[in-house]
Parts: structure tokens; C-alpha cells; sequence
């Protein structure tokens, strides 16, 4: 199991937050538990549509492939991602 540390940013609220993420999650399971951090986080001030997020790396500016890992698409710890 690989850990990733990376930053998600969230251009809805302007917010950054810091994630430790497992690099063999899919990138759909790790939008989940994103969305799920996050919303629990700002006490479900925030709303995500789960099904229509997309997730994009900032460092290698594409939108991340749902059915891939997070390591196949290249996440790295220190990665900046954007979750709209």
C-alpha cells in the first residue's frame, strides 16, 4: 500500500485541503472519500454531485480517469488536485 500525501483544492469555496490517500484506490473511490471528508468537514455546507465530480491533476493539467488508480494516472505525494 502506497500513501500519497496531496492537496485537494476546491474552487466552489476556494479552500485547499490535505489528503493522505492509499495510490491504489481507484480514482472513483478516492472522489468519493474526498467528497465525504470534505462535506463532513464543513459540516455539509459544501455539496458534491458524486456522480458528475470530476477530478483533475493540476500538475500535469488533465482530468484523472475514473477507472484508473490514482498511481496509474501518475499521482504522486506533493500532487495538487482539483475536485469540481
Amino acid at each position: 500500500m502506497v500513501k500519497l500525501l496531496v492537496d485537494i483544492f476546491t474552487p466552489g469555496n476556494g479552500k485547499t485541503y490535505e489528503f493522505q490517500l492509499d495510490g491504489s484506490m481507484s480514482v472513483s473511490q478516492a472522489t468519493v472519500q474526498i467528497i465525504n471528508n470534505i462535506r463532513e468537514a464543513e459540516n455539509d455546507a459544501i455539496t458534491f454531485d458524486e456522480n458528475e465530480a470530476v477530478l483533475s491533476d493540476l500538475n500535469i493539467p488533465r482530468r484523472l480517469n475514473v477507472g484508473k488508480t490514482l498511481l496509474a494516472e501518475g499521482v504522486k505525494s506533493g500532487h495538487r488536485l482539483m475536485l469540481v
